[in-house]
């Protein structure tokens, strides 16, 4: 929306949020204000008949009813360019703002600093409001039909089901709106006035020709009435018409029947017996959405232009004042259709001409979205590419960039290529077709043009969103260097630029660092931007920044320390976000991977799906990499061995086409020991044939600047399970100590649980039992303080046989239930059965007593809790203890939660 940097700019939005003032001679429609009132439990009321049948006025009067009974009445007239959510939204809240003074500044928050409009959120801040109202709420939003915006219909479904039993929306539009219809009409909540009942009866009609002035015979009235069906803008015309020329009643007859054609024949006839000035500064008028009386000075080179605006109203030409102070007008759709229509066809120089003089007076009233779209319409291209250049940075701070490449396609590129923003939003639509070489060199070339690109002084607003853009497509092309560097060029000028972009470079950069396997400037980045987060109100980069501590936990090795944060996450940010919104992609893959590595696998493969194929603004190739690896883990694990292929094949095309050759590595490196887990005899040879096909050492080598090189990682991996399904232990460990000495220190965590389980492999079958069990021992201590199962399933089935014999001869219970909870999920295990069977042995009493006990309660409290006795407390624990084959009360509760019986 535009900024109200001018009192006209401010009186055009007022004027949006008034319901049209009513001529003198309106007509009175009281059987369908009945109509409108009979059902006082609607939640919608839809208007829903083609442009003239009088929707806005039966609106306006239902508007005006509401008010006079004590409501609070709310109203949103739509133009051509509110379909787009910033805008629509921005205009909804001053619309209830306007009823309910202070209503939506929260909601406010939530569209400042955003790279995409938080729609969902949005909508649930006012829903927030609204259940808190006492007194009824009518909100009337006229010409809905304009809005298409997925989202905002979603919104519009969502604020219908969920607002107060007070609360009223009343819908003007020229088709039936996507929204719940059915649903509604169904509960009875919808109350629908459509064409037939806007339509005026015979003595409706007779009344308003009458007030008119106008007496016709039984004949000429008969055949008006046939041939304009009550349509109130073809009545109106006609009294126009006959008003100055009543001999043309003898002519009613010939205008036909169909209603596109009486109305084209009247509108003709009405213009053409104006006189001719008066007709061309009617042509120049029509081109504006909306005008005010410097506008119309502007357009028809007059200084009245307000006294011209109120004579064309009282002459009652289809002009609607929008305010009551008459300080913005509109005509009457069909009628500005009808005059557009006409100048261009005559004269489509001047039409051109005109709409550039519009463009130059919204632009010096500070109105840049009206301003652009005249330009558009102008087909001057220089013009507009100026304007959205002048105003890209505020529409790129709001999370806009769409709106600049709508109007970026009207731009010839050898004039866009001159302007930066226009560049800018180019690389930005483009970045995923884009080679990272080319996307960087266009962005090079912009900061050089502005010769700031080694400037060591505060960077402009220009150079700044330049800079977030590169970092950003950085991370989307896994040039994690290049977003750190950036990154530290904003840490030594922070808080003098925009909070905004600030704190999004400094998430990028972090995300880099982990991904780079540096903690310590990782952590040192977060805590940066969290400090710069808090001079913001937007949650969208809330939620970015608490997702990447999250996945630095995951890289770490420390699972539960990554689903805390995970739950923190959802409790206190992700709730302002719709289930299926952008924003959620890269938590759900968080989430995933977190419940992946506990052997959490249901449902984990269809939010993946969902996560992977939905694109939010910030797209990390390693995450979406991760998500691809977990998604082909799953299907493994499910027994769908093709999908699991499928699914690395389409990853290593991914990382190819971004020459992110760390991903191809890590699928090559899971297809290998997919290959080994078949039962086929080949897969010896397969597996090693498919080793060979890499250049392991040139893939390396673009991952100097990583401390542990990640390529070589997955080479020695691969090599590992190779030597051990071969039989050659003693070669698998001596690789296995090769690949323990590039690990860090309180890092990888999760790569060394995995390098001690398989050298304990090595060991039990090279005959060092002790040794063996020893290491294993100490893997399972570290994964079950993690709460990790995967891993040991990943490495297949000689694996699932270690464990069941260190089960046999474990005496710590703790240790013995983690690897039985391992075993019940092994893959065609019969584990769950005797799941189910011990679920049955704990009664429904004792499944209370231990969530309980779960919880910290003492006995005493359990007793109170439940009623019971302190004996008959402990007579069930002794029971759980017995069941679940425990000794004490930690024991138990770990085993139950192993089980999951701790979910009641």
């Amino acid at each position: 929306m535009d900024d109200v940097m001018d009192p006209a700019a401010g009186s055009l939005l007022r004027a949006k949020l008034m319901p049209p003032q009513a001529v003198s001679d309106n007509l009175l429609r009281p059987q369908l204000e009945a109509a409108l009132c009979a059902n006082v439990h609607a939640r919608v009321l839809l208007l829903a008949a083609p442009a003239g049948f009088g929707k806005t006025s039966a609106l306006a009067a239902l508007a005006r009813l509401r008010k006079e009974q004590g409501h609070n009445v709310a109203w949103l007239s739509l133009g051509p360019g509110d379909d787009e959510p910033s805008r629509f939204l921005l205009q909804l809240i001053e619309a209830l703002c306007s009823a309910l003074p202070n209503f939506g500044n929260e909601a406010l928050a939530y569209l400042q600093n955003t790279m995409r409009v938080p729609v969902a959120a949005v909508m649930e801040s006012l829903l927030a409001e609204l259940v808190q109202l006492e007194a009824p709420l009518l909100l009337v939003v006229d010409d809905l039909h304009l809005i298409q915006d997925t989202e905002l219909l979603a919104a519009l479904n969502r604020l219908i089901k969920f607002a107060p039993d007070s609360f009223t929306l009343a819908i003007g539009s020229r088709s039936q709106p996507a929204l719940n219809l059915a649903t509604l009409r169904a509960k009875d909540l919808l109350v629908e006035i459509g064409e037939q009942e806007l339509r005026l009866s015979k003595a409706e009609t007779r009344d308003y020709l009458q007030r008119s002035g106008l007496q016709l015979d039984a004949v000429a009235f008969s055949a008006l009435y046939s041939q304009t069906e009550g349509w109130m803008v073809g009545v109106h015309l006609a009294s126009l018409w006959l008003r100055h020329q009543p001999q043309a009643a003898a002519q009613i007859a010939d205008m036909g029947t169909d209603q596109v054609a009486v109305g084209d024949y009247l509108l003709r006839s009405v213009f053409e017996q104006l006189p001719v000035q008066k007709q061309e500064l009617l042509l120049a008028l029509g081109i504006a959405q909306q005008l005010s009386g410097d506008l119309a000075n502007a357009l028809t080179g007059r200084q009245d232009g307000q006294q011209l605006l109120e004579e064309l109203e009282a002459m009652q030409l289809f002009l609607l004042p929008l305010d009551r102070e008459r300080l913005w007008y509109r005509f009457h759709n069909l009628f500005a259709d009808f005059l557009r229509n006409r100048l261009k066809e005559r004269d489509p120089e001047r039409f051109k001409q005109l709409h550039f003089n519009a463009s130059l007076w919204f632009t010096n009233h500070h109105m840049q979205n009206l301003a652009i779209e005249h330009a558009c319409l102008a087909e001057d291209a220089e013009m507009l590419a100026a304007l959205v250049d002048g105003c890209g940075l505020e529409l790129i701070n709001r999370g806009q960039l769409n709106l600049i490449y709508k109007w970026r396609q009207h731009v010839p590129d050898e004039i866009a290529e001159r302007f930066p923003i226009l560049v800018l939003a180019d690389v930005w639509i483009r970045a995923a077709e884009l080679s990272l070489n080319e996307a960087n060199r266009m962005l090079d070339e912009l900061l050089d043009h502005w010769n700031e690109s080694k400037s060591s002084g505060p960077l402009s607003d220009k150079v700044l969103a330049t800079m977030a853009v590169k970092s950003v497509i950085a991370l989307q092309k896994d040039d994690l260097p290049s977003c750190i560097s950036l990154a530290r060029r904003i840490e030594a000028q922070l808080g003098q630029h925009s909070a905004f972009l600030e704190v999004a470079m400094l998430i990028v950069g972090a995300l880099a660092s982990v991904m780079s396997g540096q903690p310590d400037q990782a952590k040192r980045l977060l805590a940066l931007a969290q400090q710069r987060n808090h001079f913001l109100e937007g949650r969208y980069l809330d939620m970015q920044l608490a997702n990447v501590e999250v996945l630095m936990s995951l890289e770490q090795g420390q699972v539960r320390q990554a689903e805390l944060l995970f739950a923190q996450l959802r409790a206190r940010v992700m709730p302002w976000f719709s289930d299926r919104s952008r924003a959620l992609a890269l938590p759900t893959i968080s989430e995933a991977l977190i419940g992946y590595a506990q052997g959490r696998w249901e449902g984990t493969e269809e939010r993946l799906r969902w996560a992977l194929s939905t694109v939010d603004v910030i797209n990390p190739v390693d995450i979406y990499a991760q998500g691809m690896l977990c998604m082909a883990h799953v299907q493994r694990i499910q027994d769908n061995p093709k999908d699991a292929h499928a699914t690395l094949v389409l990853m290593q095309n991914l990382a190819a086409r971004n020459q992110s050759w760390r991903f191809y590595a890590q699928s090559v490196g899971d297809e290998v020991a997919q290959i080994l887990q078949e039962p086929a005899a080949d897969r010896f040879k397969r597996a090693e044939l498919r080793l060979k096909s890499v250049d392991w050492n040139k893939l390396a080598e673009h991952y100097p600047h990583m401390r542990l090189n990640p390529v070589l990682w997955v080479r020695g991996l691969t090599r590992i399970r190779l030597q051990q399904a071969r039989g050659h232990y003693s070669e698998a460990l001596h690789e296995i100590t090769q690949l323990r000495s590039t690990l860090l220190d309180n890092w990888h965590g999760l790569q060394r649980l995995r390098l001690d389980l398989l050298a304990a492999l090595s060991y039990q079958r090279l005959g060092y039992q002790e040794r063996a069990q020893s290491l294993l021992v100490q893997c399972l201590i570290g994964a079950e303080r993690e709460g990790v199962r995967s891993l040991f399933i990943e490495e297949g089935e000689s694996i699932r046989l270690l464990l069941q014999q260190l089960e046999a001869a474990e005496r710590q219970p703790a240790l013995q239930g983690f690897i039985r909870g391992i075993l019940l999920i092994w893959p065609g295990s019969s584990g769950r059965q005797s799941l189910e069977v011990l679920e049955e042995g704990l009664t429904e009493r004792e499944r209370e007593v231990v969530c309980l006990a779960a919880q910290g309660m003492s006995n005493e409290e359990i007793g109170l809790q439940l009623s019971l006795a302190l004996g008959t407390v402990k007579w069930h624990l002794h029971n759980i203890y017995e069941k679940l084959k425990v000794r004490n009360r930690t024991q138990a509760i770990r085993r139950a939660r192993e089980l999951s019986l701790l979910d009641l």
